[in-house]
């Protein structure tokens, strides 16, 4: 396997959610398109925020409308325990939910397994929400504990690996990735769950953030830019699936991206408990860079910490300066990104800065940059901070969208930057996935059922909708239909669609969920299945479990495949809970 440090680990599946975009393609569209969703506070969002207190009349931030809403069905939890756990749970348990289907991988099938659960945050703030209304219920203790964060998903699917909960601030997203790709590397487990939870209820922090000078009194997100005048506070939840890239492979699981190299690092008292050194930095990236085995010159972009503050953005960049003046043979002519420039921008002009939650944010947007082949713009960037100087440096900060397309300089690499407010600083090496030969062999003209199933009717309905978008230039049929069969988790509600190509399949899918399929028909086209199909689909409809490998016995399976994630039904979960759920 080689040494340790050196063995690459796969993000097999990913999931995201922030206000303006309900999952991972949604943060894709929000990013590209350099919408940003800072905007003032609604009155009342932030319970016991006090102009007075803060210093500040409207407070602005990145905050979703409310923070209610949870579909407890899926989870089989009574809605009086999920009127009362942190809603940090409930949307990592979403989160959660949605990146093993991202990544081909039905809950159910790692219950008893070694996987670990990392999970990150900083927000505690249900816990004051409780003390300031004196709410006190048998259930409160499960909802204040942090620990509860990665406890709640290792107990929901049955995980008997490692399950932390930790907090290293503004690097603590980050932290846990690094932290699970250890133990991938060094053989604990195989499999780990890293995510994170950002969440607003209270405004106590905000004026504390406040009064501390970190925030910007106008409310703007400038990364990079002269007028920086600070960080405005964002939400969101983000999840991981990791695997080491050889198991991934293996396992015919999608490659999203592959970590190559990690590092943790402090500043000790090189730069303040609040400041950002920049020889800290640049060891923290050499470090990353090393296990990687690749050098500084070789990152086409750097997605940066950058939370709006104007000597904190300056130190960062010096950092990477540092580092790129301290390779072999100095600071390069050229970077290997578009244009033979080092592309540098940040995710926090747009969401805001997430705290607990921002080096998650930072990689999940990696993720994107390098699937999709390009560098989304930075909001709010006009004029570079006067104390950054790139002159004779082939670092550049987007401003626009910038095209990356294939070059000369082998596969695509992108650092990502988290530092803690207290020192504690993070680094990953990411890669874009290896190219992978074609190996499906086909399923001949042979019909096959596709298997579909939600918690309630309703729900499966809407999912039928959502898969039915997939395109004819997408996913083979071949992939959809194995990933259907063998990626997703068989619930109560269950039809089987029966389709020979990608758009008889597509068609089947939209009456399925317009409500217009005909039972009769669905009968009469389970008569095309082979009698295999046939047995496999009735045992299935009838509510047991089957092995559908059995129809790709003579041919090899496909990779599994990203499609459309589960349609929670969320319901009002509002607080303080309703007298019935006390």
């Amino acid at each position: 396997m080689g040494h340790p440090s050196a063995i690459p680990v796969a993000i097999v599946g990913m999931a995201a959610r922030v206000p303006g975009a309900e999952d991972s393609r949604g943060y894709w569209d929000l990013l590209n398109s350099g919408q940003t969703m800072i905007a003032p506070v609604p009155d009342g969002r932030l319970r016991g925020f006090s102009p007075d207190m803060a210093g500040v009349d409207v407070p602005w931030a990145a905050l979703w409308a409310d923070t209610d809403d949870f579909d407890p069905s899926v989870f089989g939890i009574s809605p009086r325990l999920a009127a009362w756990i942190d809603p940090q749970q409930r949307l990592l348990l979403e989160a959660s939910w949605h990146a093993l289907e991202s990544a081909g991988i039905p809950p159910s099938s790692l219950g008893g397994s070694d996987t670990a659960v990392y999970v990150s945050t900083t927000a505690s703030d249900w816990r004051q929400v409780m003390a300031d209304e004196g709410l006190v219920d048998r259930y409160s203790a499960l909802g204040l504990l942090l620990t509860y964060l990665s406890s709640r998903i290792s107990y929901q699917y049955d995980l008997r690996g490692p399950s932390l909960t930790i907090d290293t601030a503004c690097s603590g997203g980050l932290t846990a990735v690094a932290l699970a790709v250890s133990g991938l590397r060094s053989g604990d487990y195989r499999t780990a769950i890293a995510a994170s939870a950002n969440l607003y209820l209270h405004g106590f922090m905000h004026a504390v953030m406040m009064r501390f000078g970190a925030l910007s009194p106008t409310g703007q997100a400038r990364s990079f830019d002269d007028a920086a005048n600070g960080y405005v506070r964002g939400e969101g939840v983000f999840c991981f699936v990791l695997k080491r890239l050889s198991d991934a492979l293996s396992d015919g699981d999608p490659v999203l991206a592959v970590i190559r190299g990690c590092s943790l690092n402090h500043d000790g008292r090189a730069g303040g408990m609040t400041l950002t050194d920049p020889a800290s930095l640049a060891r923290l990236m050499q470090t990353a860079l090393a296990q990687a085995g690749v050098d500084v010159a070789d990152l086409g972009y750097v997605e940066a910490h950058a939370a709006g503050t104007p000597l904190g953005d300056a130190q960062e960049v010096h950092g990477l300066l540092h580092a790129l003046r301290d390779r072999p043979g100095g600071m390069p002519n050229q970077g290997s990104g578009p244009e033979q420039r080092l592309w540098v921008g940040s995710v926090k002009s747009s969401i805001g800065h997430l705290e607990g939650s921002a080096g998650a944010a930072s990689l999940a947007k990696a993720v994107h940059v390098l699937r999709h082949r390009s560098i989304p713009p930075t909001p709010g960037f006009a004029d570079l901070n006067h104390r950054i100087d790139l002159a004779g440096t082939p670092v550049a900060i987007a401003q626009e969208a910038v095209p990356w397309p294939d070059g000369s300089h082998g596969p695509r690499l992108v650092g990502v930057n988290s530092f803690g407010v207290g020192g504690a600083n993070a680094h990953v090496v990411l890669e874009e996935p290896p190219r992978q030969p074609h190996t499906e062999t086909g399923h001949g003209d042979q019909a096959m059922p596709v298997p579909l199933s939600a918690a309630t009717d309703a729900a499966l309905m809407q999912l039928a909708g959502a898969l039915a978008a997939v395109s004819a230039e997408g996913p083979s049929f071949d992939a959809v239909t194995w990933t259907l069969q063998t990626g997703r988790e068989s619930m109560r509600s269950r039809q089987i669609v029966v389709a020979q190509d990608i758009d008889e399949l597509r068609e089947a899918l939209t009456a399925l969920a317009e409500g217009t399929a005909d039972s009769d028909a669905l009968a009469a086209q389970t008569a095309r299945l082979s009698a295999e199909g046939a047995r496999l689909a009735s045992v299935w409809l009838a509510g047991d479990e089957v092995d559908w490998s059995a129809l790709w016995q003579h041919r090899i399976p496909p990779r599994r495949v990203e499609l459309a994630s589960y349609p929670f039904q969320r319901r009002r979960f509002p607080f303080p809970p309703a007298a019935r759920e006390r």
